[in-house]
């Protein structure tokens, strides 16, 4: 609007300009999971339930771990696939929803072989926001499961119809009965998965990207290395994440060491 203002002004004078303020911009949320809290989110995304009173999962008369009803599990499918690939990729829910296992030009995909996850296709637009080919992390076993869980779906659907010949489930997070990608952000099934894992609604989706972001400065790595796996820049990374280092300011607190 300033910069609206500014150029009417210098072809029509103004007689009184206004001034155009910008309120204070809010301090950002950093809400990010322990480990013991991200264990029970990606076990309340896959049906168990967390007894927050004793600190352990619920479980039934019989002892056997309680999980929710199969209709519950099968509804947050794309949920817990969001949870893994969002802690340990470090990617943004968009970017995470609109990625594909197939090579493509158009869409962020995961790349198997080369075990890169392709922040972005060739031809997409670049932003501030930015999207660099990473290396897969540790959790690589699960994608190579789930690719061949949606090859054999994929051959499924195309028997009974609903995809036609030639075409395959592309979409890594994706509706798990007819196999598209989610239409749009996931909510409902979000918040019962916090309920179930007795997280409050502090932990939003964006927290997974937090959470890689404090654990890669808690093991100790390089702030360089770091920056460029989570895709911003070293003084993002310093200024919101840098106090989690173990090496975090130690210079200058062991100056003052020796005797007084």
């Amino acid at each position: 609007m300033r910069a609206a203002v500014n150029a009417y002004h210098a072809e029509h004078t103004l007689s009184v300009v206004p001034k155009i303020t910008l309120p204070p911009k809010a301090e950002g949320r950093h809400r990010w999971l322990t480990r013991n809290e991200a264990a029970r989110l990606l076990g309340a995304a896959i049906g168990y339930v967390w007894d927050s009173e004793r600190k352990i999962w619920k479980r039934k008369e019989d002892g056997a771990l309680l999980r929710r009803e199969r209709w519950i599990i099968c509804r947050r499918y794309p949920a817990a696939r969001f949870c893994l690939v969002g802690i340990y990729s470090a990617r943004r829910e968009e970017t995470i929803r609109r990625t594909q296992w197939l090579p493509t030009t158009t869409h962020p995909w995961m790349n198997l072989e080369a075990m890169v996850y392709q922040g972005k296709g060739a031809l997409e637009r670049s932003t501030k926001k930015r999207r660099p080919p990473t290396k897969i992390a540790s959790r690589r076993p699960h994608l190579v499961r789930w690719r061949k869980i949606d090859q054999r779906r994929s051959a499924e659907l195309r028997n009974a119809g609903i995809l036609e010949n030639g075409e395959q489930i592309r979409f890594v997070v994706n509706r798990m009965h007819d196999g598209p990608p989610l239409a749009g952000k996931i909510r409902s099934a979000w918040e019962g998965i916090l309920e179930d894992a007795g997280l409050g609604d502090d932990v939003v989706r964006h927290s997974l990207r937090h959470t890689a972001a404090t654990w890669l400065m808690q093991a100790g790595v390089d702030m360089w290395e770091a920056a460029g796996w989570l895709g911003m820049t070293v003084e993002q990374l310093e200024a919101n994440y840098g106090h989690h280092h173990p090496d975090f300011q130690e210079e200058a607190a062991e100056a003052f060491g020796g005797r007084c």
